[in-house]
């Protein structure tokens, strides 16, 4: 690969690449990270399968062949859960099993943005990324223009709507996005270090394997092999390449070696069944997944897209050199592997958002003020009406009044009020105020300034919002969607029913159903042959008739229920007769 060297589009003065205040960059991320993670049952059923696989290991079940209850799961990897299960023995007795399985995602999104900082400082400090120099000097020296770069990054996933509810569950979505993260900065440090970079880069793709599963780690190898190769020199680019391979080959090949002396023919059924999963992921493009994609990318990866798009244009002379050449190839095969998996959701587009970051960063320092003004309007208009309208939703819950927002509230939240929690509103209230004070702030600033402004904004915008939800709703969520309450139900009639420890077999139930009725319920599943159960939970979809056949034998019901917000999803406890 070779850096060709052509005018730069960006103009950065030194009043633009002023320092942002490292408190205040922060500050920013506690809060966004922190804010909806704890004091919250398992909501999503990946949310409640990961706790379930971490709970499970934690408690005595077998660490290298991940199961939830009794019941073995094979997608993803272990990686991240074996993070959450040690969280859970370290820390669970004194803080609790839910609140402990979720520290880790805290230090995942810690290595993430923090990789992605260092990424974007070493590809920005490089010659081929520099800014025009002023004919009579004033520009941004070399430190303080990848400084005010690296920091542009981390706001820009700061205020990207998309990945946010993933990066807050217990699943192996935070765990990913770290080691993608970390790969970046391997490949960048490559450059560099062409025995460190590669060898990180290498590592971290393995390790993605183990947290992710292949696919994710595949699109992002082959970016990751031109992009090592990324040296003039021959013989150095050869041997980062077979470094990089090594490294990532060792670490998944440890692991498999592991599983296959730890557990025999049991390992090898697993890795059949984890390798089948991988490839069950695969599918080729088709128009449904393009529309998809098209849907996705529009609002979840909002502002990002827009700025990646002008990068593409703003650098078009020079996609070939480093800093371009990283959110290219890696967006483009970041895109194909969304396009080419079978069944993609909204924790696969984080995959993408790396890239488009890396290229909205670039995009964001050759905008014209103009435009940087109308995003800074964009940003202060969407994000003040969207706080405006979460406390009257607020008051409308709590006061009845504007009837017809109550009452679309009482909807959402199964006709729940939560209690008030007045140091809740104080928070909310303190995280829309200080988002106000930087609206009045910003209005106040002439045209110009720091390049960060923009998208500290937004930033600012987003987490304000995020923090402001979480301290008012959250309560409402969590009794929509916990299973807490039907656990502890079920597990009432089940005492009542059977001797202690009388085991109950799974009928139809996903593994995210076993983790929360075990966890919250101490139901004992039946596991592997184990079909001379007294009892049987089966789950019941309304909508469906593929689930409606009970279990071999004659059964008698004893209980139903369901959560409040799932009245077409039903939970039937029966009895096997004669028993």
């Amino acid at each position: 690969m070779v850096f060709d060297e052509r005018p730069s589009p960006a103009r950065v003065s030194a009043a633009a690449a002023a320092k942002l205040p490292r408190a205040a960059l922060l500050a920013l991320i506690v809060a966004y990270i922190v804010s909806g993670l704890f004091g919250r049952d398992p909501w999503q059923e990946d949310d409640a399968t990961g706790f379930g696989i971490m709970w499970t290991m934690a408690h005595g079940g077998e660490w290298l062949l991940p199961a939830v209850a009794g019941e073995r799961v094979a997608a993803d990897g272990p990686l991240a859960f074996w993070a959450g299960a040690a969280s859970i023995a370290a820390f669970g007795p004194a803080l609790g099993d839910l609140t402990a399985s979720r520290l880790p995602t805290v230090l995942w999104f810690f290595v993430a943005t923090g990789a992605l900082w260092y990424a974007v400082l070493r590809l920005a400090r490089r010659d081929e990324a520099q800014p025009v120099a002023f004919a009579f000097g004033g520009e941004a020296t070399s430190r303080d223009y990848g400084r005010m770069l690296a920091d542009v990054a981390v706001l820009l996933v700061l205020a990207t709507a998309g990945p946010i509810v993933s990066l807050h569950e217990t699943t192996s979505a935070p765990a990913a996005f770290a080691l993608s993260s970390l790969a970046i900065f391997g490949l960048a440090l490559s450059l560099e270090r062409p025995v460190a970079g590669p060898l990180l880069a290498g590592g971290a793709l393995g390790l993605l394997v183990l947290a992710r599963g292949a696919q994710p780690a595949l699109w992002l190898t082959l970016a990751a092999l031109p992009l090592a190769a990324g040296t003039l020199a021959r013989p150095v680019r050869q041997r980062a390449l077979v470094l990089l391979l090594l490294a990532g080959g060792g670490v998944v090949g440890g692991w498999v070696a592991a599983v296959l002396a730890g557990h025999g023919d049991a390992g090898r059924s697993y890795l059949a069944d984890w390798a089948a999963s991988s490839l069950r992921g695969f599918a080729l493009p088709t128009g449904d997944s393009l529309a998809w994609l098209l849907r996705a990318l529009a609002w979840q990866t909002w502002p990002l897209w827009p700025l990646a798009a002008w990068a593409l244009y703003a650098w078009r002379q020079g996609l070939r050199r480093p800093h371009m050449a990283f959110g290219s190839l890696l967006l483009v095969t970041g895109i194909f592997g969304l396009l080419s998996t079978r069944a993609p959701s909204s924790e696969d587009v984080v995959h993408v958002i790396l890239p488009l970051v890396l290229l909205a960063a670039f995009g964001a320092v050759s905008l014209r003020r103009a435009a940087e003004n109308a995003i800074d309007w964009f940003a202060i208009t969407a994000f003040c009406l969207a706080t405006v309208a979460l406390w009257t939703y607020f008051f409308a819950m709590h006061a009845g009044v504007p009837p017809k927002m109550s009452r679309s509230v009482l909807r959402l939240t199964a006709e729940y009020v939560p209690p008030l929690d007045w140091a809740a509103v104080v928070i909310a209230a303190a995280a829309s105020a200080v988002w106000f004070a930087l609206v009045a702030w910003r209005v106040r600033q002439p045209s110009g300034g720091a390049l960060w402004r923009g998208p500290a904004l937004a930033a600012s915008g987003m987490v304000a919002l995020w923090v402001a939800f979480s301290a008012l709703f959250l309560g409402a969520v969590d009794h929509r969607r916990s299973f807490a309450g039907l656990a502890s139900s079920a597990a009432a009639e089940i005492a009542r029913a059977a001797p202690a420890d009388a085991c109950v077999l799974a009928h139809h139930l996903r593994p995210s159903h076993r983790a929360v009725f075990a966890f919250h319920g101490g139901i004992r599943f039946a596991s592997g042959d184990d079909d001379d159960c007294p009892l049987a939970l089966h789950r019941d979809l309304a909508g469906s008739l593929l689930d409606d056949g009970l279990p071999a034998g004659r059964w008698t019901e004893l209980w139903q229920g369901h959560r409040p917000g799932r009245p077409d999803e039903a939970i039937r406890l029966y009895r096997r007769a004669g028993d």
